[in-house]
């Protein structure tokens, strides 16, 4: 009986040390991947950033990724390779291994059947060139740009959901267009948020947006109503792929000019349905700049911001900028604006386009402004209805999971 009881315990020594040895093996194989390559200085970096679970997680997904380094769309970019890259992927899947690399997988497929690469880069050449109809009169009602940088080093990104005319774009110029320019900006978003890593040392959980939301009358654009129900659809379309193909692209999105009505209906309706991880990613703020001054003032330098962000005068409202408009039909003219044109073709937009009166009195006191006092159940229900749209524009901003609204 003793020698019997020897030899199990014998036998089960040497099966944990076999099983410990193993373990040792897989984890230094693992290790080893996070020095491989020109990549190893980001893995220093990644890995100071997370904790130790969440790194021997990204190991694994790197591992079990490996065989991406020869796929197309990893030509231009070693995205299979790049720990800050799978950390996104990673997180976009709290953390789940297998559905994280279903998710990489399905990108990689998507970036190569869609030639993002080759879209995006031909795109950018035309706009900056400014050479066709169609680049010039994108430029001119664009309604989202860059302002300054961030605590990071990020550029901050303003979008003007309030004066922009995303259904008149999409007559006029296809809605292919308009999903590469976001693609192309999705793209400028995470070449800053890698580069301020770098510069930085430290990992950087996405960029800080602004969106504007508020009617300002006769300085802004009309049927704003009717526009944001309009972009509606597109809206929907867009962040299904944003979502898909950049995760974590937001670190912070403020909302801005939100009426009493909405503010109430996402404090007692809509957040209470939302995870927490975006929950703190999204920011709605009220009519008043002095309602996200001070916590935006945390992010960056509020004397970067343009005056209309900092105040409510109207003399910062006439200025404001970008002006976005009305698309006028017929605009791009043949083949979707995609002829050429000399520069001395390029005008002003005409003064007609801007709103030099009030809106449409059916919707003047339900809209989301700074200048309504809007009241009761009925508007109530109807800016429940636009935050709506306000959670799909910030879905199409790559802010996963709003599209769950």
């Amino acid at each position: 009986m003793a020698a019997s009881a020897t030899w199990f315990d014998w036998f089960r020594c040497c099966s944990e040390r076999e099983a410990a040895a193993e373990a040792a093996d897989s984890d230094e194989s693992l290790t080893a991947l996070a020095r491989e390559g020109k990549e190893a200085a980001e893995w220093q970096i990644v890995q100071k950033g997370v904790e130790q679970g969440e790194f021997l997680r990204l190991l694994h997904l790197r591992s079990r990724l490996r065989d991406c380094d020869d796929h197309p769309a990893c030509r231009w970019q070693a995205l299979s390779r790049q720990p800050q890259t799978l950390l996104r992927f990673l997180r976009a899947r709290n953390g789940d291994l297998p559905k994280a690399e279903v998710m990489f997988r399905a990108m990689l497929e998507w970036r190569h059947a869609f030639k993002v690469d080759e879209k995006v880069r031909q795109w950018k050449e035309e706009l900056d060139q400014q050479s066709t109809q169609r680049s010039i009169e994108m430029r001119r009602y664009e309604t989202d740009v860059e302002l300054c940088r961030d605590r990071h080093g990020v550029p901050v990104r303003l979008v003007r959901t309030s004066v922009a005319d995303v259904q008149g774009l999409v007559r006029e110029f296809g809605k292919e267009l308009v999903l590469i320019d976001t693609m192309m900006r999705m793209e400028r978003a995470h070449e800053e948020i890698r580069r301020a890593m770098f510069d930085t040392e430290v990992v950087i959980g996405g960029q800080l947006q602004i969106i504007d939301m508020g009617d300002y009358g006769k300085y802004g654009v009309p049927n704003l109503t009717s526009r944001l129900f309009s972009s509606l659809k597109i809206a929907a379309e867009i962040s299904q792929i944003t979502d898909a193909n950049y995760p974590e692209t937001v670190r912070r999105a403020f909302i801005i000019r939100l009426g009493s009505c909405t503010s109430t209906a996402w404090r007692y309706c809509i957040q209470p349905l939302l995870p927490e991880r975006t929950q703190n990613k999204l920011v709605p703020c009220g009519p008043k700049a002095s309602s996200w001054t001070d916590r935006l003032g945390a992010e960056l330098d509020l004397a970067a911001l343009p005056a209309f962000l900092r105040e409510d005068s109207d003399a910062a409202f006439k200025a404001a900028t970008p002006c976005g408009g009305m698309v006028p039909a017929g605009l791009a003219g043949r083949d979707q604006g995609q002829w050429h044109v000399e520069p001395t073709v390029v005008k002003k937009k005409p003064s007609s386009l801007r709103h030099n009166g009030p809106t449409s009195t059916l919707f003047r006191h339900f809209i989301l402004s700074s200048k309504s006092d809007m009241h009761g159940t009925v508007c109530a229900r109807i800016q429940l209805m636009f935050f709506g749209v306000i959670a799909l524009a910030a879905g199409a901003l790559a802010v996963e999971p709003v599209t769950i609204l």
